[in-house]
């Protein structure tokens, strides 16, 4: 395939653009030039900035050229991605939007598809997951019945570089007491950023939920000391500040938010999605940390 990749040099871009060059397919990255740019090596860059507002030149660099799949990884703001998907319609096969599972109302409802309702679309100036429904529509409107929205979460792995998951898994690793303020039965999904990128190479007509099957905060805090050899302990508080506490991966504690990481990610196995061993993704996340250094602010 020829492959162009909007980002491609911070954390799921890499992951993709190394996937894709491994499998022999023609990849062209497009981004700022601002960070990774000793990355891939005699990989064509396009250089644009997608958040000038008002200036034309920023997709300048787009207006030549085919491919068959476009990755945005870079759009969040439905204005930008009605601009990008607009312009390169006639030009591309398909157009794959990476959404976010925060199109979701909150609920506690489990098992919720691809089907279930979203959250209305704002305009530039609105919250998160209303922004990431109207990019997804936009895309559409774009390229009808050839853009694909894929909703993901709480993605982890090997470079990850925030630290909403890897913090916990660093800190079970290690000795002592960890707070947290979620309820051990707490349900949370972390989807492999490897294996995210491996599925989105074979990605068909969406939208997708990414997600692997659901496990409870402590499972995910028990896998992760036994991955990392630590003797940590977890101290489960509700005293205290849930955002001190975890950021957005805790929960509020009444339950009412639990159906956040109880998605449905069967059509996406049905599709090809492979998540590997949880386990597996908290030794090789807890491996790579420790080799760079990583630090993260989470938990406190």
């Amino acid at each position: 395939m020829r492959v162009l990749i909007l980002g491609g040099t911070k954390y799921l871009g890499r992951h993709l653009a190394e996937h894709a060059l491994q499998a022999g397919h023609d990849v062209t990255l497009f981004n700022r030039g601002r960070t990774g740019t000793d990355l891939f090596p005699g990989v064509p860059r396009l250089i644009g900035d997608r958040t000038a507002d008002g200036d034309p030149a920023g997709l300048t660099a787009l207006g030549t050229g085919t491919w068959d799949t476009v990755f945005d990884f870079s759009g969040f703001h439905p204005r930008q991605v009605a601009a990008t998907a607009g312009l390169l319609a006639p030009r591309i096969g398909q157009y794959v939007f990476m959404s976010s599972i925060a199109a979701y109302p909150h609920s506690a409802e489990a098992g919720r598809s691809e089907d279930a309702k979203l959250l209305l679309a704002e305009p530039d100036d609105g919250e998160y997951g209303n922004l990431k429904v109207a990019c997804e529509q936009a895309a559409e409107a774009a390229m009808p019945g050839r853009a694909t929205s894929v909703r993901a979460g709480l993605i982890s792995g090997p470079g990850d570089p925030f630290g909403a998951f890897t913090s916990w898994a660093l800190a079970m690793a290690g000795a002592g007491v960890v707070p947290c303020a979620a309820r051990a039965s707490q349900s949370v999904q972390v989807t492999d950023v490897r294996d995210l990128a491996a599925f989105l190479l074979r990605i068909g007509t969406g939208p997708f939920n990414v997600m692997p099957p659901p496990m409870t905060f402590a499972q995910m805090l028990d896998t992760c000391r036994r991955a990392g050899g630590g003797t940590a302990t977890v101290k489960w508080t509700q005293d205290e500040n849930v955002d001190d506490l975890g950021g957005f991966i805790v929960q509020p504690r009444d339950g009412s938010d639990d159906g956040v990481f109880q998605l449905s990610g069967e059509r996406a196995r049905l599709a090809g999605y492979r998540p590997r061993p949880f386990a597996e993704t908290a030794r090789d996340t807890i491996e790579w940390a420790l080799r760079t250094k990583a630090t993260f602010t989470y938990p406190h």
